[in-house]
């Protein structure tokens, strides 16, 4: 667990990057509805919890500072209710909110709009931050973003932004706490992979290696994955996001399984290309050699200063002239027939971590760095990706130790 400390000084950085006066809102996810009464399962907000350690729905955080004042802050929450608590379960009290928080001014949920209208017409504060999703043009907006929407209808001249942005910029570098928890769910990650990787065999449907995977991280308490996995044998490897896993795998094939548990919300995403039978052909050797060999120059090029895209465009051109030099491709160009996709991507609270594109790399970054090569006419799909902590001068692999090349592979799927 984080400790309250790291939440308070998170908050404190926050407001630090805001002059004058204002007033923050950073409102909870809620619960949104499948069919019937049914609700998908609930999403806590990252935001929320990267400042507050807050999971529960319902809750909100407000910051605000007013002229000549000392900023303050307080934490709404749900109130105790007895039939709630006897179809749902029991919410935080104040004394637990307080503790998992460091925030003294704890209060319940329903009296925000008389607090906010306070600010506006006794206090004339015009100046007001809201956290939400975009949902783009044609989403639907959810509860944070039309409860936005409503505010500026009716208060149509005060001055309302975002603070997303500049929330994910503080996520974006890792604190040793954070960086100790990913490595949890990287390890969590490799008990299943290993513990599915030993019972793989021709004849074995995708389903039941995925549920291998589950199994264990489920016995550690962490029933919900970071992400839905990819368990692609053959062809349908080549297809980047397969997530059907419904078709039984045949000798000769390649599974590629992305996958990541999480841990206390913080996720791990890792790639293998396993040989259903066990062993590599000398053709499924070379290429995954080969994706090997540009992955360890796509960490090394990984560095700090650059900007993520061109770390991406760098990674490209030494990926053709690895592909030329080995004779894969023929020109260039080529490439795009066998890697279509970006070489990686933040990591942290989400699996695709929040980040800020304009911002270049820097020391205390995660990022994937997931290498591919697809060929549906060999009907091959391979991926490495690891996750790697970028340093000021070295770069640390976090998951070091999760079985990777032919060798690694071949040496666990023999001692099943």
């Amino acid at each position: 667990m984080i400790a309250t400390e790291r939440f308070s000084r998170r908050r404190a950085e926050l407001t630090e990057m805001i002059e004058g006066d204002y007033c923050i809102v950073i409102r909870a996810s809620s619960s949104k509805p499948t069919s019937a009464d049914g609700m998908y399962h609930y999403t806590p907000s990252r935001n929320l919890f990267y400042l507050t350690g807050i999971e529960q729905e319902d809750s909100c955080l407000v910051m605000w500072r007013l002229k000549g004042r000392d900023p303050k802050e307080c934490l709404y929450i749900s109130s105790y209710d007895e039939t709630f608590a006897k179809w749902y379960g029991t919410v935080l009290t104040k004394e637990q909110a307080q503790e998992n928080s460091g925030i003294e001014d704890i209060r319940f949920s329903g009296s925000e709009d008389k607090f906010f209208d306070k600010l506006v017409s006794r206090e004339r504060l015009g100046r007001f931050y809201f956290d939400w999703h975009s949902c783009g043009l044609g989403g639907t907006q959810g509860k944070r973003l039309s409860y936005v929407n409503n505010f500026k209808s009716v208060y149509p001249g005060l001055d309302v932004q975002s603070i997303s942005d500049k929330i994910f910029s503080l996520r974006m570098i890792k604190d040793e706490t954070e960086l100790e928890t990913m490595r949890e769910a990287i390890e969590l990650t490799r008990k299943g992979f290993e513990a599915a990787a030993r019972k793989l065999a021709s004849g074995m449907n995708e389903r039941e290696f995925e549920a291998e995977l589950i199994y264990e991280w489920a016995k550690e308490g962490e029933k919900t994955p970071a992400f839905p996995a990819i368990v692609a044998g053959g062809d349908r490897a080549t297809c980047l996001h397969y997530v059907s896993n419904d078709t039984d795998l045949s000798d000769g094939e390649l599974l590629l399984v992305d996958h990541g548990a999480m841990k206390n919300l913080y996720c791990a995403d890792i790639t293998r290309t396993l040989p259903v039978n066990g062993k590599y052909t000398a053709r499924q050797r070379e290429l995954m050699e080969m994706v090997l060999e540009i992955q360890a120059k796509a960490i090394k090029l990984l560095r700090p200063g650059k900007l993520h895209r061109e770390w991406n465009d760098e990674v490209l051109e030494a990926y053709k002239e690895i592909m030329l030099r080995r004779g894969e491709i023929r020109e260039p160009e080529e490439i795009s027939n066998f890697f279509y996709h970006g070489i990686g991507h933040h990591i942290g609270l989400d699996t695709h971590d929040e980040n800020v594109s304009s911002t270049p790399i820097a020391s205390g970054m995660v990022f994937t760095v997931e290498p591919g090569f697809y060929s549906a006419e060999e009907g091959i799909g391979i991926r490495i990706e690891d996750d790697v902590l970028v340093g000021e001068t070295e770069n640390t692999v976090l998951s070091e130790g999760f079985p990777r090349t032919p060798d690694e592979i071949e040496a666990l799927m023999a001692s099943r």
